[in-house]
C-alpha cells in the first residue's frame, strides 16, 4: 500500500480495512473474497461496487487482470492511490451501466452491493451481460433474517432492500440459468457467542459505554479472523451473508420475467 494516500471515512456504507472496531464486518468480506480468489485464477475479472479497493487487489494476485468499479469518485481515487499492480485497474462506473463490452469477462464479483440499489434487476442484468457464456458471477448480500431480525425494514440506513436466501436466489435466477446458494456462518467461539451474546456486532454502534458489551466488543473484535467463520449450504435461513454462485448468464433481454 502506498503512503500519503487519501483516506476514506467509515460511515457504515462500506467496510474498510485496518480499523480494529470494524474488523468483524471486514473479515466477513474477506471470507467471500477468498472464495472469489479461488475462482479468479487465470481469469479476466471485474469487481462491481469494489469499494475501498482491497478486494480487487486480492483478486489480482491470481487473476490475469482485474477491473474494480465503483460509482464514488473519491473511492476510486483512494483505490488507485493505495493499490497498484500491472494487472489491476480502477474506474468510476455506475453498476447499472457498466462501460464494459458484452461477453468480455470470465468472472464478476460483487459483494454486499445489491442491498444499496434501487434498480436491483438492472444491476444483475449488467453483470450477466459482461460475462462470457461460460462465465461465473459471485454475488453476496446480508441475510435479512439475521441482519435485521424482526424488522420489516433494514436496520442499516444505507440498505434499501434486504433478501432472505430464497428471495435472493429467485432474483438472480431471472438472469442466470444456474444459481447455487450457500451462506457464511459463525464458527468456533463466534458460534458460542450467538447463545451467550458476550458481543453484539449489530447493536454495538448504538450502545452506551455503560453497557459491558461495548467493552467486550472493543476487546474481542480486533482478534477476529476468517477461521472464525465457515461457508455452508444447510440451514441457510440462519446464515449471516448469502453467497450466490451464478453461471449460464442470460444474454441481454433473455429470460427476464
Amino acid at each position: 500500500m502506498k503512503s500519503e494516500t487519501p483516506q476514506l471515512e467509515l460511515t457504515g456504507e462500506r467496510t474498510l480495512p485496518g480499523i480494529p472496531g470494524e474488523n468483524y464486518w471486514f473479515t466477513r468480506h474477506l471470507v467471500a473474497y477468498r472464495m472469489a480468489g479461488e475462482l479468479a485464477e487465470g481469469k479476466r475479472v471485474i469487481d462491481v461496487g469494489c469499494g475501498e479497493g482491497y478486494g480487487p487487489a486480492l483478486l489480482a494476485v491470481s487473476a490475469v487482470d482485474v477491473l474494480g468499479v465503483d460509482i464514488a469518485p473519491e473511492v476510486i481515487r483512494h483505490a488507485r492511490a493505495c493499490y497498484g499492480a500491472p494487472n489491476l485497474s480502477f474506474e468510476v462506473m455506475d453498476v447499472n451501466s457498466l462501460d464494459v463490452p458484452d461477453g468480455s469477462l470470465d468472472l464478476a464479483v460483487s459483494l454486499q452491493v445489491i442491498e444499496h440499489l434501487t434498480d436491483e434487476s438492472g444491476y444483475i442484468e449488467e453483470i450477466a451481460r459482461v460475462l462470457r457464456p461460460d462465465g461465473t458471477a459471485l454475488i453476496t448480500t446480508p441475510n435479512r433474517l439475521t441482519i435485521s431480525p424482526g424488522s420489516d425494514a433494514p436496520i442499516n440506513p444505507f440498505h434499501l432492500r434486504e433478501y432472505a436466501p430464497e428471495e435472493f436466489r429467485s432474483e438472480l435466477a431471472r438472469h442466470f440459468g444456474r444459481v447455487k446458494v450457500s451462506g457464511i456462518f459463525h464458527a468456533g467461539w463466534m458460534k458460542l457467542n450467538e447463545r451467550v451474546r458476550a458481543v453484539d456486532f449489530i447493536k454495538f454502534y448504538r450502545m452506551s459505554k455503560l453497557n459491558p458489551r461495548f467493552w467486550t466488543h472493543r476487546l474481542l473484535t480486533p482478534l477476529i479472523s476468517t477461521s472464525w467463520f465457515r461457508v455452508g449450504t444447510a440451514d441457510l435461513d440462519r446464515c449471516l451473508d448469502i453467497l450466490a454462485l451464478c453461471t449460464e448468464p442470460h444474454t441481454p433481454g433473455e429470460g427476464v420475467g
